[in-house]
């Protein structure tokens, strides 16, 4: 691939204009088109959830691709929210074989399989096998926020104050505030106990008037806000998990 066309398409993919990368590679005769250009199409198609037009561009480089971790994740994803969970479990599974460490490969794996078994008990709707890709308003998530960056990160944030105060109350006397340092820790345990294939891709950055949380994987992190808020909803719940939380 040219560079010049290279730096172009990521700068497009860093800024989010997938529509751009389409129409560029695809005005481009086919037999010009090389397997990194068939992946950036492809992956443009996946953010712009034309899912099925990306998995027969990937499966139209299947054998340049079959030794590559990336081309397997992305396919995987296309598979995952089309719906079709198990090609999905096995595009992950192949992933992890070429880069096991691969953590993005590994949750997603894991909520394929989830959903392959909740297809099979027939429990649960489409829409709520995908919940980890479900969009959540502001009043919501009210008060946390969620905030784009340009870098294509996501941050959920909370300025600490009265909310659930007497959650933290409870432990007053061993030091616990309330403070956005509290709050990371409260979010720990809830990622440690309620949602461990996130643990490695949700981070926190607190400060003493903000709890924050913050990762480049923006499905993961709108699966984690929502599952957070609601847990907090729980005082119960919330309770029983903030008495396992360390101070900091």
């Amino acid at each position: 691939m040219h560079p010049t066309l290279l730096k172009q398409l990521n700068l497009w993919h860093n800024r989010n204009k997938y529509k751009e990368i389409i129409s560029t590679i695809l005005e481009l005769p086919e037999e010009g088109r090389d397997y990194e250009l068939v992946c950036h199409l492809g992956r443009a198609l996946n953010n712009e959830d034309r899912y099925n037009e990306a998995i027969a561009y990937f499966l139209s480089v299947q054998d340049e691709g079959a030794a590559d971790p990336l081309w397997h994740y992305r396919l995987g994803y296309a598979y995952y929210y089309s719906g079709k969970y198990e090609a999905a479990v096995a595009a992950f599974e192949h992933a992890l074989e070429l880069e096991p460490d691969d953590q993005d490969s590994q949750m997603l794996l894991n909520w394929s399989r989830n959903a392959v078994n909740k297809e099979a008990l027939g429990s649960d709707s489409a829409d709520q096998i995908r919940g980890e890709k479900r969009e959540v308003n502001d009043e919501e998530l009210a008060p946390f926020k969620l905030v784009s960056h340009d870098n294509g990160s996501l941050s959920l944030i909370l300025s600490v104050g009265s909310y659930k105060s007497h959650i933290f109350e409870a432990r007053a006397d061993e030091g616990f505030e309330g403070n956005g340092y509290d709050w990371a820790s409260l979010a720990a345990v809830f990622l440690d106990e309620k949602m461990p294939e996130l643990v490695s891709i949700i981070n926190f950055d607190p400060e003493a008037g903000m709890f924050a949380a913050y990762t480049s994987n923006q499905e993961a992190m709108v699966s984690f806000a929502a599952a957070f808020k609601e847990a907090c909803e729980n005082d119960a719940l919330i309770g029983d998990l903030f008495s396992r939380a360390e101070l900091d």
